[in-house]
């Protein structure tokens, strides 16, 4: 009656807990939620979690698990070792054959026969000495309890403790891992069958010195190891390098209520202001940075029509006026200040603006086929360029010099230096709009995608074509360049990126994810990461090094809502944010691996 009343509590329980969609409730009370306790396994947990010595750190237990345990508990320790540090990956790997011996014996001693075996084909690679293999021998041939007894190999190890000399860092490296997780089987081997001796850091260094004297006796020409401070700062170094990116902290700016109609949003290189261009054909500035936009004023105001009746004054008052002129004039150098500057000039929308290099000046391409350049002193436009015959969809400034491109609807892009109002050069090939354009980081290439579902880049210096990158399904609409001129990412309608190998011109690799079109897109400062957001409302990133997998993923959002139901999502993909309603038309990488965006509701 006693099994029958635990069986329905514990039916009851489960439907609770099911009810209340705990699903590994099973594994945790096996593992975790034991409501019987051995005094020993108490006593050597309350031991290892605390500060010890090395004598008395293993005292209490006695060696018990099952052969999963044995196995999870010897790989999770391999893999630390193998990841560990140069200094005390040396030192601590030699401790994985004891291990090894023992765990092997004891699944055969418990009659464990086929665990056993299993456990020794998967492992015994690791052992490769003479004296090792010696005893991988020895062992393979083991299937009974009667074969262990009777074996010397087996009994020695289980007779005799296994003794290993450790540096007192390599040993505070290593109870460092086995007090954080679940080793109690690992634990309870090192009390039983092996003699950790710790060795005294002045013989450490008395032997140094004795081996350097002995090399600088014997003339050797053998250069000088680094120090151990030196080899562990080089191996994080190469492991973070090496290791997975970090995931981008990210800065959006949200437009609301943009009644206007936002075409585009653009931030200066020094991150201080922000413009944006409207179907209304204004340019609108903010400040983001604590204050106001300060505004100058120009001798004539563009805005105004003067004639010559407005600056006539007789004899007589001219020198009345003279002080109230100088008085006026020094108001006018005041700055005027303001949250809001808006710019106006086109009479189209305003389909892209882009910032100078050094912030000083700001161009706008419209569709009344023009581009503008923008005095962001005294907020007034400085040039108009003509040359287009078609709406203007796209510009891009140059890192290097006053260039400039732009990409319109008539086929065509064109390369422009601000202090001329007429093209230097046009890039003819496309057969359909010219959606946008990008400087290669080198500025002598100049990458163009069309309408025509290609990709085109272009020498700068003769204006031909030197790569056609074809495999895109619809209207290229966004390009980025790596920082190391190695890739081209592209993206548009058909909601793929494809990142190009400039070297060849092949795509380098196909990232899937977005449900909507993509409308831009931002390497990192050290090209591991891509950004890209369109018109799903959501920002995703990327990453686009060699051999990356699914295993290497350090963020995989579970708020994906906007992701794919049927599961195409490319394994490169690390994180996925989505903005609330906010279309994405801006991304750009900032120092540190701060990803600013912007976008409206």
């Amino acid at each position: 009656m006693k099994r029958i009343r635990y069986e329905q509590i514990h039916s009851s329980v489960h439907q609770y807990l099911k009810r209340r969609q705990y699903s590994d409730h099973e594994v945790l009370e096996k593992k975790e939620h034991r409501w019987v306790h051995d005094v020993k396994d108490m006593a050597l947990k309350s031991s290892a979690s605390g500060e010890t010595t090395t004598e008395n750190i293993l005292l209490y237990s006695s060696i018990s698990g099952d052969t999963t345990v044995c196995e999870q508990q010897f790989s999770r320790l391999k893999t630390y070792l193998s990841e560990a540090v140069d200094p005390y990956k040396n030192e601590l790997t030699y401790i994985l054959y004891p291990l090894f011996v023992h765990i092997y014996l004891h699944l055969l001693y418990n009659g464990h026969k086929a665990p056993a075996h299993k456990f020794y084909s998967r492992h015994v690679k690791l052992f490769e000495s003479a004296e090792e293999l010696v005893v991988m021998e020895a062992l393979h041939k083991l299937y009974t309890r009667t074969e262990v007894i009777s074996c010397k190999e087996a009994m020695e190890f289980r007779e005799h403790k296994f003794k290993v000399c450790l540096s007192q860092e390599a040993l505070d490296y290593l109870m460092k891992y086995l007090k954080v997780d679940d080793n109690m089987m690992l634990l309870q081997i090192f009390n039983q069958h092996l003699k950790v001796e710790v060795s005294k850091e002045d013989q450490r260094t008395l032997d140094l010195k004795e081996n350097s004297n002995d090399k600088h006796e014997s003339g050797g020409n053998e250069r000088k190891r680094p120090t151990d401070i030196v080899r562990l700062l080089q191996q994080c170094i190469k492991q973070v390098r090496e290791g997975p990116p970090c995931m981008s902290s990210i800065c959006f700016y949200t437009f609301l209520n943009a009644y206007q109609g936002l075409c585009t949003v653009d931030i200066s290189p020094d991150r201080t202001l922000l413009s944006a261009g409207f179907e209304d054909s204004s340019v609108k500035l903010w400040s983001i940075t604590p204050g106001l936009i300060q505004s100058y004023k120009t001798p004539t105001d563009p805005s105004k029509l003067y004639l010559s009746a407005d600056f006539w004054t007789s004899e007589s008052s001219c020198d009345d006026d003279e002080d109230g002129d100088r008085e006026d004039s020094n108001e006018d150098m005041k700055p005027q200040y303001r949250e809001v500057a808006t710019l106006r000039a086109h009479n189209g929308s305003v389909y892209k603006t882009c910032f100078s290099a050094d912030s000083k000046a700001l161009l706008s391409c419209s569709e009344d086929g023009s581009v503008r350049l923008w005095d962001l002193k005294t907020h007034t436009n400085k040039v108009c360029y003509r040359g287009h015959n078609y709406p203007v969809w796209d510009i891009d400034t140059s890192s290097i010099g006053n260039y400039f491109a732009s990409a319109s609807k008539d086929n065509t892009a064109k390369l422009w230096v601000t202090d001329r109002t007429y093209p230097l050069r046009s890039f003819i090939g496309h057969s359909y709009d010219v959606d946008c354009v990008k400087f290669h980081p080198n500025c002598n290439y100049l990458a163009t995608g069309s309408s025509d579902r290609t990709v085109r880049l272009w020498s700068l210096q003769d204006g031909k074509s030197v790569r056609l990158m074809q495999g895109h399904r619809s209207s290229v609409l966004a390009l980025a360049f790596s920082p190391n001129g190695q890739y081209l990412a592209s993206a548009g309608d058909d909601r793929r990126i494809r990142v190009w190998d400039l070297t060849s011109g092949n795509i380098y690799k196909e990232l899937k994810g977005h449900i909507d079109t993509i409308h831009c897109l931002s390497f990192n400062r050290d090209s591991t990461l891509l950004a890209s957001g369109g018109l799903d409302c959501c920002i995703k990133i990327w990453d686009i090094r060699k051999g990356v997998s699914l295993s290497n993923n350090i963020n995989n959002n579970n708020s994906n809502n906007n992701n794919p139901s049927d599961g195409s999502i490319s394994p490169e993909q690390l994180g996925s944010f989505p903005t609330k309603s906010a279309i994405v038309t801006y991304l750009q990488f900032a120092q540190h691996n701060l990803l600013y965006a912007a976008g409206s509701i």
